[in-house]
């Protein structure tokens, strides 16, 4: 169910069939302003998409934070297409910030805030969701200053465990969350269900200038890794070639990238004077297309 279909690199980049492949393609922040089904046509045609929904109930349905009711329908929508699919049509990764956070992060304490994420994560997988990944900094309305403390530790683990077959956990690496990702990898060994993403930018747009090659941070039997950061379409064929290197360095199979900033626009709304920060698929396309251009993913046939 975890697994993702990759391809390898092409002749023209190397000959080496040990060369890290493409995981996963991340554009997050997929909010109100996109159709359901645009979102849907783009993740079956490039199945190696994967749409990022940001979850933080103090900001639902403002820019980047979709409503309950568009998310609803997007797994409705899926389910009308491909009822008996497994996995799921097209890949979803919820991105959860503010008290679904903290409610994880204290679920071995507090047996409400375990209730509370467990019934959450229950509802994103029947959704159609099998990746989640944890905000755990305070631009994402976290509370940080318990991050390294062993209760926090175990929280998390506590909670991957409890979704161990079904969901894999992706821990924001950054210096912010230095205090719980070092927790973590302190452990004698972690659950195959836990990897990183190196991102200094916190979804702020920030470019990272250089890309980690530290191999503690490439987990689980699969060796992958995932990287973001100030990532846009007119620099996304550049950062691609830059982490594969990266993830070659560290001794990682597979990789995968994820942008949120970089693929907004300003647009101007119904009343034609506001600005409207709309989820822009056409520089997704354009990233997309980038990709394709490097040989990482194949256009459908039918634009080949």
């Amino acid at each position: 169910q975890l697994s993702f279909t990759t391809r390898t690199m092409p002749s023209t980049t190397t000959d080496d069939a040990s060369y890290p492949k493409l995981a996963a393609l991340g554009f997050c922040g997929a909010d109100d302003s996109v159709n359901h089904r645009h979102l849907i046509l783009l993740g079956k045609s490039y199945p190696t998409i994967e749409w990022g929904i940001l979850f933080r109930p103090d900001k639902e349905g403002q820019p980047r934070y979709a409503t309950r009711q568009w998310v609803c329908r997007l797994a409705e929508l899926l389910r009308q297409n491909d009822v008996a699919t497994a996995p799921p049509p097209i890949r979803l990764a919820a991105h959860l910030c503010g008290s679904h956070v903290n409610n994880l992060l204290s679920s071995s304490t507090d047996t409400s805030c375990a209730n509370n994420i467990d019934t959450f994560l229950t509802e994103l997988y029947n959704w159609g969701f099998r990746r989640v990944q944890v905000n755990a900094t305070a631009v994402n309305g976290v509370h940080t200053e318990h991050l390294g403390e062993k209760a926090t530790i175990q929280s998390f683990l506590r909670t991957t465990a409890a979704h161990l077959k079904k969901l894999e956990f992706i821990v924001q690496k950054n210096e912010e969350t230095l205090p719980l990702w070092n927790g973590l990898l302190e452990q004698e060994a972690l659950p195959e269900n836990i990897v990183f993403l190196h991102d200094e930018s916190k979804g702020t747009g920030k470019e990272a200038s250089t890309w980690s090659t530290d191999p503690q941070f490439v987990t689980s039997s699969r060796k992958i890794v995932g990287y973001a950061g100030g990532i846009k379409p007119v620099n996304v064929g550049k950062v691609a070639q830059d982490t594969i290197k990266a993830c070659q360095e560290s001794g990682g199979k597979e990789f995968w990238i994820d942008m949120e900033s970089g693929v907004r626009s300003k647009v101007i709304g119904a009343s034609g004077k506001e600005e409207e920060d709309i989820f822009d698929l056409s520089k997704c396309y354009e990233c997309i297309d980038t990709i394709c251009e490097l040989g990482l993913i194949e256009h459908p046939p039918v634009l080949q």
